[in-house]
């Protein structure tokens, strides 16, 4: 398994190779040794969640307002997931980063806190695990609109999105002093 540093600070994604036999295939998808190597932090896994999705569907973005971090990965179909630093006082804040997960290769990303994603199926009943480092709790939950013309995520245009959030903009949730800051 190896780390990347991702262009959102704090983020990574983390690759290994499957061991194949006539059985099947054996995939890590987390190690702490390599996840502390690269961070230089422990994670410390409170819940796990898996999310599916029709094709097309567009999740996100989601993020907390407390000191939680995820750890995510796709363990059926194929999914576009950004990453987009909500944290105000970020020399990164607003921008994002696509990467694509999908089962075959099992890629995972640490996604760090104040940093959001949101994931578009690529393929239907696609399926995203995440690792949470705190318990969720709907008061500390925030999702800004994935459509956002400001961020003006690339998001594919086949197939036609499937979206069904209300969610405030960049803009208005900054002016409503909703985003989480820049810690540590």
């Amino acid at each position: 398994m190896r780390a990347r540093p991702l262009a959102i600070p704090g983020a990574f994604a983390f690759e290994s190779n499957a061991h194949r036999d006539v059985r099947g295939a054996l995939q890590e998808f987390y190690r702490e040794d390599v996840f502390h190597s690269a961070t230089g932090q422990t994670f410390s896994v409170a819940q796990a969640n898996t999310v599916v999705s029709r094709l097309g569907a567009l999740r996100g973005i989601s993020v907390t307002t407390a000191d939680h971090a995820k750890y995510v990965t796709c363990t059926k179909g194929s999914v576009l997931d950004a990453l987009v630093d909500l944290r105000t006082g970020s020399a990164a804040f607003g921008t994002w980063r696509l990467e694509h997960l999908d089962s075959e290769r099992r890629t995972a990303l640490y996604v760090p806190p104040g940093v959001g994603h949101a994931t578009f199926a690529l393929a239907d009943r696609s399926s995203v695990t995440y690792l949470l480092s705190e318990l969720h709790r709907p008061e500390q939950f925030l999702t800004i609109d994935p459509l956002d013309a400001d961020l003006a995520i690339e998001w594919p245009t086949e197939p036609a999105s499937i979206v069904t959030s209300n969610s405030p903009s960049l803009a208005e949730a900054l002016n409503r002093k909703l985003l989480p800051a820049l810690t540590g």
